[in-house]
């Protein structure tokens, strides 16, 4: 399990410099207990904000997840799911 922590923890870091380029405030939690989270923040926007996971799936193949149980991407394709979380948390300006 604390092996599985550490790989979710890595692909977390991963995807969060990713975010960070896009301009989103991140910020890594890893609470006792839970599985660790990426939580993003849209900062022309604060309330929009987004818990991702990163799990595997039965054959090993990590994904990220957002919190609602919505599987975004592939673990080692970072910047397609950096994409889909930006899309997620993007305001549209009218």
């Amino acid at each position: 399990m604390m092996a599985e922590r550490g790989e979710a923890v890595d692909h977390l870091q991963r995807l969060a410099t990713q975010l960070e380029a896009h301009a989103f405030q991140v910020c890594l939690r890893s609470p006792a207990g839970l599985f660790p989270r990426l939580h993003v923040i849209n900062p022309m926007a604060p309330a929009r904000t987004e818990d991702v996971l990163a799990a595997y799936e039965d054959d090993g193949e990590w994904w990220f997840w957002l919190s609602w149980a919505g599987r975004i991407g592939h673990a080692e394709d970072v910047a397609t799911a950096a994409e889909r979380v930006a899309s997620v948390l993007h305001v549209i300006r009218r």
